[in-house]
C-alpha cells in the first residue's frame, strides 16, 4: 500500500498560483498579507488536507513545546498521580509532555536526560533515582540552560527548584498514633537511606519517640530492604525466625506494608492485636486488603501540578536565571484497621 504524501505549503501555492512564502505568511496571519489572500490560502489548506509540521516550526524557533519527565515507576500510584498533574498543567499551558521511567537506576536515568536534551525539551521535571547520589548529569542539563526542578526526592547540592512532601512531620505524627496506641518496640523497613524521603520518615519515628522520653536505640530495628511486597514478606519472616522484639512494623511504603501484613497472617499473627503494621503513600490496594492498612495520604496530583506550574513561569521568562526555591507540601495520616488497637477495647 503506497503511503500518501502530505500536503505541503508549495503545493498550496501551485495551487493558487503564487509563491510558498505568501502561503506561509498567510497561514501564520502576517498582517502584510490581504484579508482576501489569506481567506484563499486558508480555503486551500482545507481543500488539500494541509497539516502544518509543528515540530519544523518549533525547530526554526529553537522551541519544542515539550516538557521532560523523568519518575523512578510509571506504575507506582504516587507516581501516575503525580503525572497526571503535570500533564494536566503542561496541556493548559500548550506544552506537549514526554515522559520516561529510571526504574531507579542511575545509568537509565543518565540515558534518560540525555535523549530529553537530543529531543530539544525546554525543561525537565525529575523525582531522581534511589541507586547512587551522582548528579552531574542533571548538573550539566541546567549548565545548557535547561531548567531542571525536582519533586518528591532531591539531590544535594543542586540549586534548583523542589516541591516536596512534609515527610518527617508527617512520620512523626504517625509515631506518635503508634505509641498511643500501645507500641513499644518498632521493625522499621527501609529504603536507601540516602534518599531524602527515605530519611525524612525515619527521622519522624525518631522524632516521635523522643519527644515522649523513648530511646530509639532499644525500640528501634531497622532493615534496608526492596520497597515491595516480597521484600515486606522475607523482612518479617526473617524478624519473626530471629526471635526480635517488636510490636509495631513500620514499612516506609505500602508495599512493603502489604507483605509485612501477609507474612504476620500467615504465621498466625493477629493485627492490630499482636502487631500493629503502618504503610505510606495511601496506594489503593491499602485500603482493600485485610485488615486495611494505615498509611500516609500525600498530595500526589497537587504536587505535579505545583512543580509544572513554576516550570512554565520559569519557561515563559527566559531572562530570569532558573529559580532555587523549595515548597513543602501537606500530607496527612488515613487511620485505619492496622494500627486502630484502642478501638477493638471499645
Amino acid at each position: 500500500m503506497t503511503k500518501q504524501k502530505s500536503t505541503t505549503i508549495h503545493d498550496i501555492a501551485d495551487a493558487l498560483g503564487i509563491n510558498s512564502s505568501t502561503v506561509s505568511r498567510a497561514l501564520n496571519d502576517h498582517p502584510k498579507v490581504s484579508e482576501k489572500t489569506k481567506k484563499k490560502v486558508r480555503e486551500m489548506a482545507t481543500q488539500l488536507n494541509y497539516r502544518p509540521n509543528v515540530l519544523a516550526s518549533n525547530l526554526r524557533t529553537s522551541r519544542s513545546g515539550t516538557i521532560g519527565v523523568i519518575v523512578p515507576f510509571i506504575s507506582r500510584y504516587f507516581f501516575s498521580t503525580v503525572i497526571a498533574g503535570i500533564e494536566e498543567e503542561a496541556h493548559k499551558a500548550g506544552y506537549n509532555v514526554l515522559i520516561s521511567q529510571s526504574k531507579d537506576r542511575l545509568e537509565l536515568e543518565k540515558k534518560n536526560i540525555k535523549t530529553m536534551m537530543d529531543s530539544r525539551v525546554e525543561g525537565i521535571l525529575i523525582s531522581p533515582a534511589l541507586e547512587g547520589t551522582d548528579g552531574q548529569h542533571i548538573q550539566e542539563a541546567l549548565d545548557h540552560g535547561v531548567p531542571v526542578f525536582f519533586f518528591d526526592r532531591y539531590h544535594e547540592g543542586i540549586e534548583t527548584t523542589k516541591v516536596l512532601m512534609n515527610d518527617r512531620s508527617t512520620a512523626k505524627a504517625l509515631g506518635q498514633h503508634l505509641l498511643q496506641e500501645g507500641g513499644t518496640h518498632f521493625l522499621l523497613l527501609t529504603g536507601q537511606m540516602d534518599s531524602s524521603i527515605y530519611r525524612d520518615r525515619a527521622a519522624g519515628i525518631k522524632d516521635a519517640l523522643e519527644s515522649t522520653g523513648r530511646d530509639w536505640a532499644t525500640q528501634v530495628t531497622s532493615q534496608k530492604i526492596p520497597l515491595t511486597v516480597e521484600g515486606g514478606i522475607e523482612a518479617v519472616e526473617n524478624s519473626l525466625k530471629k526471635g526480635e522484639v517488636f510490636d509495631v512494623v513500620y514499612a516506609m511504603n505500602d508495599l512493603a506494608a502489604i507483605g509485612a501484613v501477609q507474612a504476620l497472617l500467615k504465621a498466625g499473627k493477629k493485627i492490630p492485636e499482636d502487631y500493629m503494621v503502618v504503610g505510606f503513600s495511601n496506594e489503593p490496594t491499602s485500603e482493600l486488603i485485610h485488615p486495611s492498612i494505615t498509611t500516609v495520604n500525600q498530595s500526589a496530583w497537587t504536587m505535579g501540578k505545583t512543580v509544572t506550574r513554576k516550570l512554565v513561569e520559569q519557561l515563559k521568562d527566559k531572562e530570569l536565571s532558573v529559580a532555587s526555591e523549595t515548597t513543602i507540601l501537606k500530607s496527612e495520616l488515613v487511620i485505619r484497621t492496622s494500627s486502630s488497637k484502642r478501638n477493638l477495647e471499645r
